[in-house]
């Protein structure tokens, strides 16, 4: 029975230098590798991470056993939910900086488990707090992690500390004279030295090999407990661009009936009117031409409408504005037309042109957003922000406003959550009781045409019925 923690701690140092082997033998064979293993970098960023990740551990372990043992202590009040939760986040925060840990022994990025949003309300935010799988995943690690890297920081504190000691043997001079055991022949010096020298070097060996092992190893269970496959980000990723491609479907339908009844109880009645004047018109011509003038005049104001309604519908479908001169002066246009004052806020690099599917659907969340401001907000100023972060563009629409805002299935924003999401982007609202209200739309740019890094920001004001800029 003694002999098992040394069975198993024999058997950890096989699999860590086979491991270790794996690693070197990518660049240049096992063998080469393992001789030139104190060399190679990746044998000291291992060793370094595997040295303080154990403190790294120490700490949040600490921490966050006192979150949660405070928090089930004090759970009947308010105040143990809130250490619990800081609980979990810390938990989370420690599986970002293991991740980032693991990747010393191997540069390829792992990719994180997906975790449930926080949402706009309190019954999301602790709905993604304490019943998301992923984030207990995280609280799980933080208490196998720390015997895990105590034994990681054993085993290679101790074997690097044995190497350097054998070397440092020849150098130290502790062994000026003969040696002799108790009773036994005496020991030359130089014997001594070579054989403590052998040893170093070959114990320093297995000290690089069985570090980048280790950390091979700890990688993978990183990889297994705090990241997710790329098979099931793959089929999460089917799943949500089916769901938002049956999203666009139901928009395109719904945009299609709108247009439909916008031209049968528009222009299509205006049309029929002013066939039925100008027929009437004609019949009139000669017999009363005054009465024909009045109807010729009729039609004409007729036709004003229905164009001025057909203007209407197309700027609907694609605002001329948007199309010729680009995304910040049609949203400055929108501001223009706004009834509540609105300021422009843009750090987009001028004259840049975006996406076609990109430009339409910023425009029409911030269309829709304003309207609903003017509708409902009772707000007193607005602002649009347009930035591009990291190949994304980011549009916000802020108000003043009473807030209580959300996305109601089958409203306009709802819609158009849709339409972002068919571009692999996000709409979300944040609108608390009391307000501000901010709608904020990230949206990918296509390859080849990223959003640069801006200048600093413009901003100025365009009030009700003034043109923009």
């Amino acid at each position: 029975m003694i002999g098992i923690p040394f069975l198993a701690l024999g058997l950890l140092l096989v699999l860590s230098a086979i491991a270790g082997a794996r690693v070197r033998g990518r660049d240049r064979g096992p063998i080469v590798g393992f001789l030139l293993s104190p060399l190679h970098p990746a044998t000291w960023q291992a060793t370094f991470a595997i040295v303080t990740g154990f403190w790294v551990e120490l700490l949040f372990f600490a921490l966050v056993s006192s979150l949660f043992s405070a928090g089930v202590s004090l759970l009947v009040v308010a105040v143990g939910v809130v250490l619990i939760a800081l609980g979990i986040e810390a938990s989370r925060v420690f599986a970002r900086l293991e991740r980032r840990r693991a990747m010393a022994a191997d540069p390829r990025p792992l990719l994180a488990h997906a975790y449930r949003p926080y949402g706009s309300g309190p019954v999301d935010l602790l709905s993604a707090l304490f019943l998301d799988l992923a984030r207990w995943r995280d609280v799980l690690y933080v208490f196998i992690a720390l015997p895990l890297a105590m034994l990681e920081f054993i085993i290679v504190v101790g074997l690097w500390v044995g190497a350097f000691a054998l070397l440092t043997v020849p150098l130290s001079g502790a062994l000026s004279g003969p040696g002799a055991a108790a009773g036994g022949p005496s020991v030359a010096p130089e014997a001594v030295a070579a054989v403590a020298l052998t040893a170093g070097i070959l114990l320093l060996l297995i000290a690089a090999s069985v570090s980048q092992g280790l950390m091979a190893l700890h990688r993978a269970v990183v990889a297994g407990l705090l990241c997710t496959s790329e098979a099931a980000l793959l089929q999460q990723r089917v799943q949500t661009l089916e769901g938002s491609r049956r999203a666009v479907i139901d928009v395109e339908a719904s945009e299609l009936r709108r247009i439909e009844r916008d031209l049968h109880d528009g222009a299509q009645q205006r049309l029929v009117m002013l066939t039925m004047d100008l027929g009437m018109a004609a019949e009139k011509i000669e017999s009363d031409p005054t009465l024909a003038r009045s109807l010729v005049l009729d039609a004409q104001g007729q036709a004003r409408h229905a164009l001025a309604e057909l203007r209407d519908l197309v700027r609907g479908i694609a605002p001329a504005i948007l199309l010729d001169r680009g995304l910040v002066p049609a949203l400055s246009s929108l501001a223009g037309r706004s009834p509540i004052p609105t300021a422009v806020n843009s750090s987009l690099p001028e004259g840049e042109r975006l996406p076609d599917a990109v430009e339409r659907a910023a425009y029409f969340v911030v269309a829709e957003a304003l309207a609903n401001v003017a509708k409902h907000a009772a707000a007193t100023r607005c602002e649009i922000r347009c930035r591009g972060e990291w190949g994304r563009l980011v549009v916000e629409v802020w108000d003043d406003g009473g807030g209580g805002a959300t996305l109601v299935p089958g409203g306009g924003l709802a819609g158009l959550a849709g339409r972002v999401e068919a571009l692999d982007g996000a709409l979300a609202v944040e609108s608390p009781a009391g307000g501000p209200t901010t709608v904020r739309a990230e949206i990918p740019v296509v390859a080849g045409q990223p959003v640069a890094a801006p200048p600093p920001a413009q901003t100025y004001w365009t009030l009700p019925d003034q043109e923009s800029r």
